[in-house]
């Protein structure tokens, strides 16, 4: 059959058409690997284009500092070292300390006594005693209330005797004998219990306040004070007495 002119056109164009059809499949093909389809194969990792960079961020991995390495010889050289130093340092040896007492003065003599002392370097203290001027031989007031009173001890013999009847710690008492010393105010205590005269007792008397000066410093300053006492020979300059034990 002969085709007329007008009718042409369309069959070459649907060839066209078919072969354009096969070369895309072919194509499509060619790009797939197997057990892919178009779609993956559209998106594939390695295809996709980042298109901002600057919006992945990364971890950064902290760097690590160095340990520090020790020198153990080096170290034990400095140990050494400091010893040998601390061996070499001269020991502070402890200063001797003196301790002297001068005194007894009445308050016009101790102030010049303190003048004296301005100029010695020591430590220099100033302290007021009563000093016993002697011992009282006396009957206490305990005694006195039981009942032991003048008229008894007359009775027994006594001759020396006097009630106390001034305010102070001996009030109430009755004195038996004033002494200086005290040997013989024992032996008046003895005289008087061989009487028959129970609980006699034996006290110090005291006398006026007088003033001393604590001085104490080193031996160098020792003898310097002894100048001083030299220059000023009032009282006596003796050592400071020992503490009891208490």
């Amino acid at each position: 059959m002969i085709l007329k002119p007008e009718r042409r056109g369309p069959l070459w164009l649907i060839a066209l058409t078919a072969a354009n059809l096969s070369l895309l499949a072919w194509g499509a093909s060619s790009w797939l690997v197997p057990g892919d389809s178009l779609v993956d194969a559209g998106w594939r990792s390695d295809w996709v284009q980042i298109e901002k960079p600057w919006e992945i961020s990364v971890a950064p991995t902290a760097a690590k500092a160095p340990k520090p390495k020790i020198d153990v010889v080096q170290s034990q050289r400095e140990l050494d070292s400091a010893i040998e130093a601390a061996a070499q340092t001269p020991q502070l040896v402890p200063v001797m300390q003196v301790c002297r007492l001068w005194g007894p003065f009445v308050p016009n003599e101790a102030d010049r006594i303190a003048d004296a002392l301005k100029t010695w370097p020591g430590q220099t203290r100033r302290t007021e005693r009563e000093m016993p001027i002697g011992y009282v031989v006396y009957l206490p007031k305990a005694e006195v209330d039981r009942g032991l009173g003048l008229s008894q001890l007359a009775a027994k013999g006594v001759r020396e005797m006097f009630y106390i009847s001034a305010p102070g710690p001996m009030q109430g008492t009755i004195s038996l004998g004033l002494f200086r010393d005290l040997t013989r105010a024992r032996q008046q205590q003895a005289d008087l219990v061989g009487k028959g005269v129970a609980g006699v007792e034996i006290r110090e008397r005291l006398g006026p306040k007088r003033v001393y000066f604590e001085l104490r410093g080193t031996a160098v300053q020792a003898g310097a004070l002894r100048r001083v006492y030299e220059l000023n020979p009032k009282g006596d300059l003796q050592d400071c007495p020992v503490p009891s034990a208490p």
